[in-house]
This record gives C-alpha cells, structure tokens and sequence, in this order.
C-alpha cells in the first residue's frame, strides 16, 4: 500500500519543484508540469481509497435496487489533464514560433491548429463521459450506455466465450474453445 503511495508522491513532488523552477523561464511550459503534479495527487487519492476498501464484505441486504456503472471520475480527470498538456505544448510551440509567411510556415501553422483543435475537441468528449452511465442493472433487465433495455426474459442462449490463440509457429493448432 505504501509503495504506490510514495512512488506518486516522489514524481509529485519532483514534478512540482521543476514546475515552480521553469515559472522563471517559460511560464506556460511549467503549466504542464504543475499538471502532471496533479495526476500523479489524483493517483495517491485513487491508491489510498483503493487499499481504504479493501476489508469491505457485502452481503444482499446492502445490495440495491438497481446498479448504475459510470464512467470512473478520476480517469477522465486524469484524461483531461493529459490532453490539457498537449494543448499547452501546442500553444506553447505557437508563442515560439517565428511568423514570416511561406509555404512551410503556413504549414506548420496549420499542423500545430490542427493539433490544438483535436485536443480540445478530446477535452470536451472526456468532460460530458463524466456524467454518462456505462451500465445500468436492475430487476427488469440491463441497459449499456444509450441503447434500448434489454428485459431479462428477452435474453436467451447467455454463455461465455472463451478462445485461445496460439500462434500459427507455435506446435500447437489454432482451436478456440467455447463454454
């Protein structure tokens, strides 16, 4: 439990102190280490609750009604903020770049645009899965994401599907085995 614990806070730090000594030379380049000094607090966070409930038993009275499964919030957080450091860096890259217009230059200018925009634009997707329900599980059936309920006297036939690929130089044959 400590391991993990004090692995993410080390690289927190570390992050943090060259975040705090690049403020003197590039501001915006040190953003993204103060950045990465968050992820890796979201990580000691996520260890700490992760070991926290390792000693929980349920039993069926605690059990609801219905399950809801959502997307996890420290991942996407964690995701935002990593697609926050490219786009600083592509602003970053933009702030240094020497403007002189020709044909490379508009190039580059596009690319690094182009850059920016996709992340941003995974920004926003990973803000609105924050909220999103993934699996809901009740007495009359399951439902994934946005598609249709399906009832639980609808589903037949259920069975687990198992194969195992091996490849084709190895001496044994390729048979997937189903249960």
């Amino acid at each position: 439990m400590k391991f993990g614990i004090i692995f993410y806070a080390v690289l927190g730090l570390l992050a943090l102190f060259t975040g705090i000594y690049l403020l003197q030379y590039f501001f915006i380049l040190s953003i993204i280490f103060f950045i990465g000094a968050f992820i890796n607090g979201v990580f000691i966070h996520k260890e700490y609750n992760i070991h926290k409930k390792d000693a929980i038993e349920y039993d069926e009275k605690t059990i609801p009604d219905e399950v809801i499964v959502k997307y996890s919030q420290s991942g996407r957080i964690i995701a935002i903020a990593a697609y926050s450091i490219f786009v600083i860096l592509g602003l970053f890259f933009l702030s240094v770049f020497k403007f002189q217009f020709n044909g490379t230059v508009i190039f580059i200018l596009l690319v690094l645009t182009g850059f920016i925009g996709y992340f941003v634009f995974k920004i926003i997707l990973e803000i609105k899965k924050i909220s999103k329900i993934m699996i809901s599980i009740d007495g009359k059936g399951i439902q994934i994401e946005n598609r249709p309920k399906y009832l639980w006297n609808e589903i037949q036939l259920e069975k687990i599907i198992v194969k195992h690929l091996v490849s084709r130089e190895s001496k044994n044959d390729y048979r997937p085995e189903i249960n």
